[in-house]
């Protein structure tokens, strides 16, 4: 073959690869360009998305167990919701007040521990003319001079028998310090206002005005002493 027969063959076979088709039957499309067989590309993008996928869920995993439960979960309320961002939270309500209690006849009994000042035991006291029987006398407490009430006989229920855990509770009312005389202390409560009741119909006269109230605390009760009535002398 000559040089002009192999130009001629040369041009031929550049012009039969200009004029073939960019895709011949059988070969690979482009992802982008290919469509659904008989449906535009917005309807298959459209049916795509409102196809279900399903994934198996693995028993071990944790997340499986959380998706599975049938508990309901409870979500965040506005008002909640408001109260976060606000930062302000409504005070627990069951926040009450705190009481010391002690045992006279081996019934307790309280008294509102903003009225305590401290506890000390029993002493020497001096004895004054012309007093209440339930007032055994005074002591000096660092240079103060108080009136120590024996707490049983004041309430009528006999006398305290001084004995090792027997205590003088030194209580102050406004300008007034006295110092009550029990059997022994218990311990300080937290008693919330759902949890104290008014004091019993039962008792009349000077007994009800100087009862408070009852309170429970892990299933026990306890007589709550309105302390002012207790140390005013002219109620006898």
């Amino acid at each position: 073959m000559d040089l002009a027969a192999i130009r001629k063959k040369a041009n031929s076979s550049k012009e039969t690869d200009r004029n073939r088709p960019a895709f011949q039957a059988g070969s690979a499309e482009p992802r982008h360009t290919r469509q659904v067989q008989g449906a535009p590309a917005e309807k298959e993008k459209d049916l795509r998305e409102r196809a279900p996928i399903s994934v198996p869920l693995d028993p071990e995993d944790p997340f499986t167990a959380l998706f599975a439960s049938p508990l309901d979960l409870d979500l965040a309320t506005e008002e909640s919701y408001l109260q976060a961002v606000s930062g302000h939270v409504e005070k627990d309500e069951t926040e009450g007040r705190k009481f010391l209690t002690f045992v006279l006849d081996k019934e307790e009994y309280a008294l509102d521990i903003t009225f305590i000042r401290e506890i000390i035991k029993p002493r020497e006291v001096t004895d004054i003319p012309r007093v209440p029987g339930f007032i055994l006398g005074i002591v000096s407490l660092r240079g103060i001079i108080i009136p120590v009430f024996d707490l049983k006989q004041r309430l009528k229920l006999g006398k305290v028998e001084i004995s090792e855990v027997s205590r003088i509770i030194v209580c102050q009312v406004q300008d007034r310090i006295v110092g009550l005389l029990v059997d022994h202390i218990s311990q300080v409560v937290q008693l919330s206002r759902q949890t104290i009741e008014p004091p019993p119909a039962v008792l009349t006269g000077i007994d009800r005005e100087m009862v408070e109230g009852v309170g429970r605390h892990q299933g026990r009760m306890m007589i709550l002493l309105q302390l002012p009535s207790v140390i005013n002398t002219e109620l006898v």
